[in-house]
């Protein structure tokens, strides 16, 4: 690794004190003169065609300035997906329908002077409905006889197949065929910001969108689209992002935000309830999934096969493209060349699901780590053993596509968490005389970095030297809770010379950053960083190009070092680097360039980041709750470049699985297609009471593919841990169980079953 002096350091994020003092600016904070609030009139029923719908009495109410439904808005096709153009899922959505597709689906917007006038406006619009067949589950969507709905979609989204080898061959001579159902429920992302924007047309009339999201560009673009304007005629502004984790990497509602503020002229701000946003936005999918395992006598794998039914609900969103990048992870982890895949992604009539952190993850490595640890149980091999046995080692041949490993720590993330848990004890411990029993499980975990080569991947930065040779750095990428512009900053200094106060961070506008895809696929520090790192070394190399010239030093002896021109040669410090930059401005008459540099970075390789984690439970036999004693998660993501925003990334990610293994799930009224959980006291997720003792632990590679050696790490902490806990539960009590969340009443019920 090369030498450095600013990455690797433990740096306060730099939003840090704008966020604990509450000086910190969101969406919903913002208040402009004359502006107007919006509310959403959104179906009663979960699939229907409008028959009739009389909005007289609501543009009549005093206060309001105007009423838009499907009749009022352009009806131009459109994906919510945030990722690049062209889309690379179904074009399905319009801003208002006449077909209703869920409950929560927009019907009418209503702009009005205050909120409560908007809901009293919402209240006095008349509908008639035709009622149509409506489907919660895949399998019910795709029964014969079942309409669609969308046309000719026969209820399926997306489907794909992929066969390598001799799948059935494998079966043949296989000493055992071991067989597993698993099932895994609808999420919902739950961050503490509501979804909010706030549009408004500035001097120009331009459309401008304050916002909350991952992806400001992509939705610069989706909006443009769905509006049927010019791109250069929409400006977005993310402000400060109070968590996403996927769910604002859509384009939600921001296209009907955006035409009420054409329509009246005025600001116009929606601000969901935490109702809203638990029944009507995004969710994790929710899966069926069957695997089938080949045997040998010596426990190697011959052959796999699996097939997976996911629900993406009434639109696509991001669909398929989840079940793709699940089906990468699958191929990859247990590698033999018999491979079978069958998945398909169904339309249902139930709220949307999309992004969400480790997209198709948490779903395959419950599933396929609890189905190792089952074939272990019938081998009767350690599952700690047995995985070393079966799964990928750094230098194995592997199945996933566009995956190139150079580094793999999971070896030494292997050896320091079992150490750190005392594995070998805790598994041969007793489990308990009384109703408490104690296990231990794992569960690797494995996540990449950008969606390469599927979708445009580029990123931009650009670093402006100032006079005194303090720096601005221009980004597009989106700080959206998780420390990019942190990291970013981190880079800038480091690949300048500089220390980091020296460098100041402008991010969040599409009118003056350089062009980023955006926030997800945890490709931020790996692709942007790349950006950034070469738009900063061009300063830097224009400035010692410059000092060579005109002092006559070979640039080969030049460097800046914390902001100090050096010459490497006679080990001795030069000139302050303030004092050089302001000749090149004031005293050089012969330049005609100010330091200025941009730089764009796509990426040409897709490397994994690997780990594991250890949970240590108790199960209360009597009463079925299970509680998490301990978590130890060890991750190979390269270099550090900041240890404590790792940390945070880590623990983060544990605690968000934690709440998908034991408690997570929007419940769907299978009668009425309604969330029955729409509210924080019915919809569980962990509180500081839930929260184990935990330990994180980094393997530090070198991963040459990036800007300081360093891997992703926002996504792969919430991945392992639902199995892990999964397979504690079974090393404690003996029960396997095979769907999640691992409910009181649920572990009850396998425990009786037992």
């Amino acid at each position: 690794m090369e030498s450095i002096n600013v990455v690797g350091q433990k740096i306060a994020r730099i939003d840090a004190v704008a966020k604990a003092t509450g000086k910190a600016l969101y969406t919903a904070d913002i208040r402009r003169e004359g502006m107007l609030h919006a509310k959403l009139l959104r179906s009663p029923v979960p699939h229907a065609m409008i028959k009739r719908i009389d909005v007289s009495r609501a543009r009549a109410l005093d206060g309001v300035i105007t009423v838009l439904t499907y009749d009022d808005v352009p009806q131009i096709p459109y994906t919510s997906c945030g990722h690049p153009d062209p889309p690379d899922t179904p074009e399905d959505m319009l801003i208002l329908s006449r077909h209703v597709r869920y409950v929560g689906d927009p019907i009418a917007a209503v702009a009005a002077v205050t909120p409560e006038i908007a809901e009293d406006a919402i209240e006095l619009i008349e509908i008639e409905y035709e009622e149509l067949p409506a489907y919660y589950t895949p399998l019910d969507a795709l029964a014969e006889g079942a309409v669609d709905i969308h046309d000719g979609s026969g209820n399926i989204c997306d489907e794909n197949s992929f066969e390598s080898g001799d799948l059935d061959g494998a079966m043949a001579r296989a000493d055992r065929i071991i067989e597993d159902e698993y099932k895994t429920p609808i999420a919902a992302h739950n961050p503490i910001e509501p979804h909010a924007q706030l549009a408004e047309l500035d001097d120009a009339g331009r459309l401008v969108i304050h916002v909350s999201t991952h992806v400001p560009y992509i939705m610069r673009e989706r909006v443009a689209k769905a509006l049927g304007i010019d791109i250069g005629r929409v400006r977005i502004l993310r402000e400060t992002v109070g968590g996403g984790f996927g769910g604002k990497a859509d384009i939600v509602y921001e296209p009907v935000t955006g035409l009420l503020a054409l329509r009246t002229g005025r600001p116009v701000l929606l601000e969901l309830t935490r109702e809203e946003c638990l029944a009507t936005t995004r969710t994790r999918h929710s899966t069926y999934i069957t695997l089938r395992t080949a045997i040998a006598k010596d426990g190697g794998i011959l052959g796999r096969e699996m097939i997976i039914y996911s629900n993406t609900g009434a639109y696509s969103s991001h669909g398929h493209n989840v079940m793709l990048a699940l089906q990468n992870k699958f191929k990859f982890m247990y590698p033999t060349p018999n491979m079978k895949i069958t998945a398909k992604t169904i339309y249902t009539n139930i709220l949307i699901a999309g992004a969400f952190r480790g997209y198709g993850g948490p779903q395959i490595f419950f599933a396929m780590e609890n189905h190792i640890d089952h074939i272990a149980d019938i081998l009767g091999k350690d599952p700690f053993d047995y995985r070393m046995q079966v799964a990928y080692k750094l230098g194995d041949k592997h199945y996933a596509e566009h995956i190139d490993v150079n580094s793999c720590g999971l070896a030494d993330a292997l050896r320091i968490g079992s150490e750190a848990v005392g594995y070998r004890e805790q598994a041969a411990a007793p489990k308990g005389d009384g109703k408490i029993k104690r296990g231990v499980g794992l569960s690797y975990t494995l996540c990449g970095q950008s969606c390469y080569p599927y979708t445009m991947e580029l990123s931009g930065a650009r670093v402006s030297v100032n006079e005194d040779g303090s720096a601005n750095l221009f980004i597009g990428c989106a700080e959206v809770g998780q420390g990019s512009d942190t990291v970013m900053w981190q880079i800038c200094a480091e690949a300048l010379g500089v220390s980091s106060d020296r460098v100041t961070v402008i991010g969040g506008d599409t009118d003056i950053c350089p062009w980023d895809a955006g926030a997800y696929a945890s490709r931020q520090t790996y692709v942007t960083g790349h950006a950034v790192k070469k738009a900063a070394l061009a300063c830097k190399d224009e400035i010692l190009d410059w000092v060579s010239d005109k002092r006559g030093v070979a640039r080969t002896r030049l460097d800046i070092k914390n902001g100090v021109i050096v010459d490497s040669e006679n080990e001795r410090n030069m000139v302050p680097l303030s004092d050089i930059v302001h000749r090149m401005f004031y005293e050089d008459i012969t330049r005609s360039a100010t330091i200025c540099h941009e730089e764009s970075h796509l990426p040409c390789s897709g490397p994994w980041t690997f780990g594991v984690t250890f949970a240590v439970v108790d199960v209360d036999t009597g009463t079925g709750k299970v509680d998490v004693v301990k978590l130890i998660s060890v991750v190979d993501a390269g270099r550090i470049i900041n240890p404590m925003t790792a940390m945070g990334q880590l623990s983060g990610g544990n605690i968000m699985g934690i709440g998908y293994g034991l408690f997570e799930q929007i419940l769907v009224n299978e009668k009425t297609g309604k969330v029955n959980n729409d509210n924080m006291l019915d919809y569980k997720i962990p509180t500081f009471a839930d929260v184990p003792y935990m330990e994180g632990y980094f393997v530090e590679t070198d991963e040459p593919s990036s800007a300081y050696g360093n891997k992703s790490l926002g996504e792969t902490p919430v991945i392992p841990v639902a199995a892990a806990v999964s397979c504690a539960i079974h090393n404690a009590t003996g029960i396997r169980i095979k769907e999640i969340p691992l409910t009181p009443e649920r572990v009850m019920m396998a425990i009786k079953s037992a």
